[in-house]
Parts: C-alpha cells; sequence; structure tokens
C-alpha cells in the first residue's frame, strides 16, 4: 500500500539518516517505526491507545525525541 504524508523537515532529516544508518530505504524506516509505535501485548487490530488522534508526523515526533534524548543520556 503508498500512502503519501508530509513530514516536518526534522523527521525527513532523522528518516534520511537512520536510512543511510541502517542501509535501508526511508519507506523501510518509516515502515518499522510505525510498527513499532502500534506495537502493544493487546494490540488486536486497532492502534495502541496511547496513539489515539495522533497524526503519523507527531508519532514520529514522538519517536525522534525519544530517540534524541536516549542519545543525550549517553
Amino acid at each position: 500500500m503508498t500512502i503519501k504524508v508530509t513530514l516536518s523537515d526534522h523527521v525527513a532529516s532523522y528518516l534520511e539518516e537512520q536510512s543511510l544508518t541502517q542501509n535501508k530505504s526511508c519507506d523501510q524506516i518509516a515502515d518499522e517505526l510505525i510498527r513499532q509505535a502500534i506495537a502493544s501485548d493487546d494490540y488486536h487490530g486497532t492502534l495502541n491507545p496511547s496513539l489515539e488522534g495522533k497524526s503519523l508526523n507527531q508519532v514520529l515526533d514522538d519517536i525522534y525525541v525519544e530517540d534524541y534524548l536516549e542519545k543525550a543520556r549517553r
């Protein structure tokens, strides 16, 4: 399935950086991040409750911030 989304500049930069680091396409990185974001032990075909009402950009922003904070802690 193909879906067109508009990403903020820092999210697009993050995807490009991860694409180079992991030697995968930006599409693959985005798909993996989205799958991680919606994955939960109680997932039954609906979004994780913490994601309800969030846009794709908001989910990716959250992941980007968490990754940035993790790197900053090191």
